[in-house]
């Protein structure tokens, strides 16, 4: 359960530009969250997440602290996040923050996007 494999990410382009557009987000200081509802299949239960960290926001080795600490935060604090759901994560635009900071935000920022979704 406090695995991260491959089920758990989204990786494909059309996904993240689809959970993107068709989706709800929020956001606070450090990070910004769109979610979408998963679609119907054996996995739906559980929640993906896409993590994308732009250029502007450092040179590689801070690109990849980054996604590094969001998905830890994602698989430590799962007990907390709303399951069914497809995340895409990204950094504020000039956020600074740590581990400590990114484990606290996530789940909050993902149930306030989810609050946010059309019931269908």
């Amino acid at each position: 359960m406090n695995r991260f494999g491959k089920r758990d990410r989204v990786k494909n382009g059309d996904d993240f530009t689809q959970i993107i557009r068709g989706g709800a987000f929020a956001a606070d200081d450090i990070l910004v969250v769109n979610v979408r509802r998963r679609l119907a299949g054996p996995d739906q239960a559980s929640s993906r997440i896409g993590i994308t960290i732009p250029r502007k926001t450092g040179p590689a080795v801070v690109r990849n602290r980054w996604k590094r600490w969001i998905r830890e935060a994602f698989r430590t604090q799962r007990a907390q996040i709303p399951v069914g759901l497809e995340i895409i994560v990204r950094p504020k635009r000039d956020a600074a923050g740590g581990f400590d900071a990114i484990a606290q935000s996530l789940p909050v920022t993902v149930r306030r996007a989810s609050r946010k979704l059309k019931d269908n």
